[in-house]
């Protein structure tokens, strides 16, 4: 006999209604004592439903987000959505922490990480992406524009940023399955080199090269990686970097604690801050480009930081010191 809960949203920050049904004890269990993981978890094991079986979990998920979001300043426990109970859930996130730690980006163990994610199938990752299998966040400039648009909008962007034409050399670190690579040379002429971890990424890649005619850095390495880069580039040379990234605040408890994404999606990932990558980049001697653009996978944050969207690609502003 199942039993039902109801989460509703009480301010107008998050006006949602949403209406589980528990089919499973094991779903209290699960929350109790993994948290965020252990939701998931619940989920996957069918340990509870969703009344509204299409916007259900998104308006569960948007709840807990917005729970999480209104306690931030008062509650130095968050871990998840929900603080769980602390004995249980300390034994729980004891294993996780070490299971983490296991999973640090060393040399022998970030192949390891990337062939967990990205070598599921290539079959899996086309159910949700689209034909140019690209999987970093694309550039939306409408609700109702499609996924292809948007991703050849960001390859766009990525080629202005960089100034690429016919003469340049282009390493690009962690290359998917080629969709950057491709639209580069067909675009530019440019030479292109590509390094990835995934064995699936680089047969597929190679395919789809064919056809038409390093990836993980965690915490303690973000100083080498931005070394390396400076090692690589040329004396005019410019880096663009795209990647996903967490707010500062969210930082150090994101890159200690377990969490959803750390188990279920990226391995042994860590999502760096800004301000994270900026100490890091220190050490980087060349230029470095004051251009910071926050760019959503929706448009609707628009409204609080304005068109993110207008004179996109921005000037470059340069402010340091030349390379030696």
């Amino acid at each position: 006999m199942s039993e039902t809960l109801t989460f509703e949203g009480s301010t107008d920050r998050c006006p949602l209604k949403v209406v589980l049904k528990v089919h499973s004890p094991q779903f209290y269990w699960k929350v109790v004592t993994r948290a965020d993981i252990g939701l998931a978890e619940a989920y996957i094991d069918g340990d509870f439903s969703l009344e509204d079986k299409d916007l259900g979990l998104v308006n569960l998920i948007t709840v807990l987000i917005a729970n999480r979001d209104a306690n931030i300043s008062t509650s130095k426990l968050n871990n998840g959505w929900w603080s769980p109970m602390p004995f249980t859930a300390g034994i729980s996130s004891l294993w996780l922490i070490v299971k983490h730690v296991l999973r640090q980006n060393t040399l022998t163990q970030a192949r390891r990480n990337i062939s967990d994610h990205y070598d599921l199938s290539n079959e899996l990752f086309a159910t949700f992406l689209d034909e140019t299998m690209q999987y970093s966040c694309a550039v939306f400039k409408s609700d109702d524009e499609d996924l292809k648009t948007a991703q050849m909008r960001k390859v766009s962007v990525l080629i202005e940023k960089a100034r690429i034409d016919r003469k340049h050399e282009v390493l690009e670190i962690g290359f998917g399955w080629g969709a950057m690579a491709i639209e580069l040379v067909k675009r530019t002429g440019c030479k292109y080199t590509g390094i990835t971890l995934s064995m699936e990424q680089l047969k597929l890649a190679e395919k789809r090269v064919k056809d038409a005619g390093l990836q993980a850095v965690g915490h303690e390495y973000m100083e080498e990686f931005f070394r390396s880069c400076d090692s690589l580039l040329a004396d005019d040379g410019l880096l663009v970097i795209q990647t996903s990234a967490i707010p500062d605040y969210s930082y150090d408890e994101h890159r200690r604690q377990p969490s959803f994404i750390k188990e279920y999606i990226f391995p042994g990932g860590c999502m760096p801050s800004l301000s994270r990558i900026t100490s890091a980049m220190a050490s980087y001697k060349s230029y470095v480009v004051s251009n910071y653009q926050v760019v959503f996978s929706r448009p609707g944050n628009t409204m609080a930081l304005g068109n993110p969207y207008k004179g996109f690609p921005s000037a470059y502003r340069f402010f340091g010191q030349e390379r030696p």
